[in-house]
C-alpha cells in the first residue's frame, strides 16, 4: 500500500513538472517598440550649454558627464509612452558607462557612472 501511494505521488509531481511551463528569459512583449534602446543623445543638455540654464534648453535633462552631451547617449523608452530609464554614454573607446538618474523634483540630473 505504502509503495502504490510513493509511486502516485511521483507520477502526479512527474505529471505536474512536465505540463509546467519553462522559465522565459525572453524580454517582455514590446510590440510598438516603446521600451526599445535608442539614441537619446539630442534629449539631453550640459549644464554649461548655451540655453541650458535660462533659454530654449530647459526642459531638458541635464547630464554631468565629463563629456557633457557630445558623446552618444543611448536609452530604454521612448520619452512619451514609456518613461525613460537605464541610459548610457560611451566615452572615447567606444565603451558604455551607466548613467544614474538623481532624485530632483524640479528637473532630471543624470550623472555619469566611469565604473
Amino acid at each position: 500500500m505504502f509503495t502504490r501511494t510513493l509511486a502516485t505521488a511521483a507520477l502526479v509531481v512527474g505529471a505536474a513538472l512536465a505540463l509546467a511551463p519553462g522559465a522565459s528569459a525572453a524580454e517582455p512583449d514590446d510590440p510598438y517598440g516603446f521600451n526599445a534602446v535608442r539614441d537619446r543623445t539630442d534629449y539631453f543638455v550640459a549644464p554649461l550649454d548655451a540655453g541650458a540654464l535660462i533659454g530654449p534648453n530647459t526642459y531638458k535633462p541635464i547630464i554631468l558627464s565629463p563629456y557633457g552631451a557630445t558623446r552618444k547617449i543611448e536609452c530604454r523608452g521612448d520619452g512619451h509612452y514609456a518613461q525613460i530609464h537605464e541610459c548610457k554614454q560611451y566615452d572615447t573607446n567606444n565603451v558604455a558607462h551607466d548613467l544614474q538618474l538623481l532624485a530632483n523634483p524640479i528637473r532630471p540630473v543624470w550623472v555619469y557612472n566611469p565604473f
